[in-house]
C-alpha cells in the first residue's frame, strides 16, 4: 500500500479536499433525508389520526349504549356513517369500516358490498390482509398496508402506490380504515425535496470547482513536465515544457528539463549513427542465416526447456501440414507420437551425450503418423546454462517404403519358391498315390459288381466309398493344377449338385461332432459354367473350415447352406452361402486369409493353402468369394459365379471375359 506521500501531487490534494469537504457533504445529505423521513411520518400521521378518532367514537357510542346492546344498531352505523363520510384525506382519500369477512359496513360509495376478494394491479389480495392481520395487532395498535392501486371506474390509466391505516374494533368485530394515495399525501413533502436536491447538487458543485481550480493554479504545471519526463524516458526527445519564463520554482524546474533534454538529443543522435552501422551488419549475416534456414527441406525446430516450442521453419510447416502460428507455443512431445515419454527420452539422452544423431522416430502429421530421422542438441547462453534444445528432423517416407517394398519382395521370393518346392512335391505325391489308388478303385469296382443288387445299403456305402477315392485323386490333382497352374474343365452344371457332393462326403464327420446342418438350396437355379469336382472341392474346404471352427464350441453348434439368384458386377449369377456359428475370425486375421501359407491352425492341423486354392478357383471361374465375421457372433462365406443363358455356350461365356480381364490388365 503506498504512503500518502509517494502519492502524486493532484491525487493528495483530492484527498485532502475529499476529507474536510465530504464529511460536510454527507452531514448536509444525511440531515436532508431524516428532514425528508419526518415529514413523511407526519404526512402519514395524518391517516393514523383519522383512524384513531373513528376507533373513539365506536368506542364512546359503545359504551353509552352498553347497557341495552353489545352489537352497533342502525342507529349506531347512521351516527358513524355521518362522522366518517366527512372525513378527506388528501385529494381522494377517505375511510371506511369492513368487518373480518370483507363485507363494507360504511363506505361512501360501495357500502354493503363484498370486497374480500379484491386485488390490487399485481394480483395480490389486500383486502384479505388487512381482515388476517388486523385481528392479530395489539391493542391500541394501528396497522399499515402499501398497495399499488389504478381505479378503473375513476378512469384512471396508470397505478399508484396507496397507502391504508387501519385498527380492529373487536367488540364489533369492525376494521376502521383510511386510506390514500401516498403523492397525495406527500405533496407537501415536493417542494422540500427539490430545495434539499438543489442545496446538495450546488455543494458538489462548489466541490469540484474549487477542485478543478486548485488543479489549474497548482498540480497542471507540475503534471506537464512530469508527463514530458516519462515520454522523454519512452524516447521521445522532442520533448520541451512551456513555462521556461516564469520566475518561481516552476520556471527553474521547466528550463533545466529544457536543458537537459538538447543535451541528450545530441548524444542519442551520435549513438543511432553508430548502432545503424552495427545493425546493417547484423542484418546481412541475419538474412544469411534465414535464407538458409527457411530454404531447407528438412524441419528446424527449438524450444525452451519447459517443450514450448519457440521457432519453427518452413519445413517444419510443410512437414507436419499445419502453419507456423498453431505450432509456435504448442508443446514439443504434442507432435511426438510417443508423446511426454518420449521427449523425456531424448532430454535425458540430450543431458548424457549433449547431442543426438540419427534417432529414428514418427511424428503426428496433419495426414497420419509420419516417420522421420531427427538430430537433436541442447542451446545454452554464453554462461553455457541450458536455454532450450534445437532438433532437425528428416522426413524418411520414401526410405521406409523402400524397405517395406523390399521386405515384400524377399516374402514373395520365398513364397514363390515355396510354391515351386510345393509343385515338385506334388508331381511326386501324385505319382505315388495315384498308383495304390488305382488299384483300390478297381478293387472297389470289383466287389461292387460282385454284390447283389439288391443289397441297396451295402451299395450305398461302397458308392460312399467310390466317391472317398474319387475325392482323393481329385485332392491329389488339384493340388497339381495349383502348382502348375492347369486349366480348369467347364461345363453346363447346377450349383446345388457339387454342393449336395460335398456335404454328403462330410455329413458323417459334423454328426460326429453333433453339428446340426441346415440347407436351403433353392430350385430352378439358371446354371453356371464350370467344373463339378474344382467347386467341390472349394465347398468341402469351406465346410471343413466350418467344421474345425466349431469343435471347440460348447453347446448348440450348427452350419447353415443356402443357396440363390443373385447379382454380379451387374449381371446374373447363383450365390452359394455357408455359415457357421462359431467364435467368428478377428479383424486382423480376416485380410490375410486367403494368402498363401497363412493359417491360424496349430501345427500339423492346417497348411494355409486350403483357402488360396478356392479363391483361385473362383476367380477361374469368374466369379468372387467374399467372407463376414463378427467375434462371437460367426463367420459367413458367400461364394458367386456368373449364370449362364439356357442358349449361351459354356465354354464362350468365360473365356470371352477372361480375354477382356487380360486385355485390361495388359493396357
Amino acid at each position: 500500500m503506498k504512503r500518502f506521500v509517494d502519492l502524486k501531487i493532484q491525487t493528495r490534494l483530492l484527498v485532502m479536499f475529499v476529507t474536510v469537504l465530504l464529511p460536510l457533504l454527507a452531514g448536509e445529505v444525511l440531515t436532508i433525508l431524516h428532514f425528508e423521513s419526518s415529514l413523511r411520518e407526519t404526512a402519514e400521521l395524518e391517516l393514523t389520526n383519522v383512524v384513531r378518532h373513528l376507533y373513539r367514537s365506536c368506542e364512546i357510542r359503545q359504551k353509552e349504549f352498553e347497557p341495552r346492546k353489545s352489537l352497533p344498531t342502525g342507529e349506531d352505523v347512521a351516527f358513524l356513517e355521518g362522522i366518517l363520510l366527512s372525513f378527506r384525506v388528501g385529494k381522494t382519500g377517505y375511510p371506511y369500516v369492513i368487518d373480518t369477512e370483507g363485507n363494507l359496513i360504511i363506505h361512501p360509495a360501495k357500502q354493503g358490498q363484498n370486497i374480500y376478494d379484491s386485488r390490487d394491479s399485481k394480483g395480490f389480495a389486500f383486502i384479505q390482509e388487512i381482515c388476517r392481520s388486523a385481528e392479530s395487532l395489539a391493542p391500541g395498535e394501528t396497522g399499515t398496508l402499501r398497495y399499488p392501486w389504478k381505479n378503473v371506474e375513476e378512469g384512471e390509466t396508470r397505478e399508484r402506490m396507496k397507502i391504508v391505516k387501519y385498527r380492529y374494533f373487536k367488540d364489533w368485530g369492525w376494521i376502521i380504515a383510511a386510506g390514500a394515495y401516498e403523492e397525495e399525501i406527500y405533496q407537501a413533502i415536493a417542494p422540500v425535496e427539490g430545495y434539499a436536491t438543489a442545496l446538495v447538487l450546488l455543494s458538489v458543485f462548489l466541490v469540484i470547482a474549487f477542485t478543478w481550480m486548485m488543479n489549474r493554479l497548482v498540480t497542471r504545471p507540475v503534471v506537464l513536465i512530469s508527463e514530458a519526463s516519462s515520454k522523454l524516458a519512452e524516447g521521445d526527445l522532442s520533448q520541451t515544457v512551456a513555462g521556461a519564463s516564469r520566475r518561481d520554482e516552476v520556471g527553474v524546474l521547466a528550463r533545466s528539463f529544457n536543458t537537459m533534454a538538447a543535451q541528450i538529443r545530441e548524444e542519442t543522435a551520435l549513438l543511432e549513427r553508430l548502432v545503424e552501422e552495427r545493425t546493417q551488419a547484423l542484418v546481412e549475416s541475419r538474412e544469411k542465416y534465414r535464407s538458409l534456414v527457411e530454404n531447407t527441406v528438412d524441419g528446424i525446430v527449438t524450444s525452451d526447456l519447459s517443450g514450448e516450442i519457440t521457432f519453427a521453419n518452413s519445413g517444419m510447416e510443410k512437414m507436419i501440414g499445419r502453419p507456423r502460428e498453431e505450432i509456435i507455443g504448442a508443446k514439443i512431445w504434442s507432435f511426438y507420437k510417443g508423446g511426454i515419454e518420449q521427449a523425456r527420452h531424448i532430454m535425458r539422452r540430450l543431458r548424457e551425450e549433449n547431442n543426438i544423431t540419427n534417432y529414428e522416430m514418427e511424428l503426428i502429421a496433419l495426414e497420419g503418423p509420419l516417420p522421420i530421422m531427427t538430430s537433436a542438441s541442447l542451446l545454452r547462453d554464453a554462461d553455457g546454462k541450458e536455454t532450450g534444445t534445437l532438433g532437425i528432423f528428416s522426413d524418411i517416407t520414401k526410405l521406409k517404403q523402400l524397405e517395406e517394398d523390399l521386405r515384400k519382395a524377399q516374402v514373395n521370393l520365398a513364397q514363390t519358391m515355396k510354391l515351386r518346392a510345393l509343385g515338385d512335391l506334388v508331381a511326386g505325391v501324385a505319382h505315388e498315390v495315384n498308383n495304390p489308388l488305382m488299384a483300390s478303385m478297381t478293387m472297389l469296382h470289383v466287389i461292387m459288381q460282385s454284390v447283389p443288387e439288391d443289397e441297396t445299403k451295402l451299395h450305398s456305402r461302397l458308392d460312399v466309398l467310390k466317391r472317398c477315392n474319387s475325392r482323393i485323386m481329385n485332392i491329389v490333382n488339384h493340388l497339381r493344377d495349383f502348382a502348375r497352374q492347369s486349366n480348369i474343365e467347364r461345363k453346363r452344371i447346377g450349383i446345388n449338385e457339387p454342393l449336395s457332393n460335398a456335404l454328403l462326403i462330410c455329413s458323417q464327420q459334423l454328426m460326429n461332432m453333433h453339428i446340426s446342418v441346415e440347407k436351403d438350396l433353392a430350385e430352378d437355379l439358371p446354371a453356371i459354367n464350370g467344373d463339378a469336382n474344382h467347386l467341390e472341392q472349394v465347398f468341402l474346404d469351406v465346410i471343413a473350415n466350418a467344421r474345425d471352427a466349431l469343435e471347440p464350441v460348447e453347446g448348440e453348434k450348427s452350419l447353415s447352406l443356402r443357396s440363390y439368384a443373385d447379382g454380379l458386377d451387374g449381371n446374373p449369377a447363383v450365390a452359394v452361402e455357408i455359415s457357421d456359428t462359431g467364435p467368428g475370425i478377428s479383424p486382423e486375421v480376416i485380410d490375410k486369409i486367403f494368402e498363401p501359407f497363412f493359417t491360424t491352425k496349430p501345427v500339423g492341423k492346417g497348411t494355409g493353402l486350403g483357402l488360396p486354392i478356392c479363391y483361385g478357383i473362383i476367380e477361374e471361374h469368374c466369379g468372387r468369394i467374399d467372407v463376414e465375421s463378427e467375434a462371437g457372433e460367426g463367420t459367413t462365406f458367400t461364394i458367386r459365379i456368373p449364370a449362364i443363358a439356357p442358349d449361351t455356350e459354356p465354354s464362350q461365356e468365360c473365356e470371352e471375359k477372361q480375354d477382356g480381364a487380360e486385355d485390361s490388365d495388359h493396357g
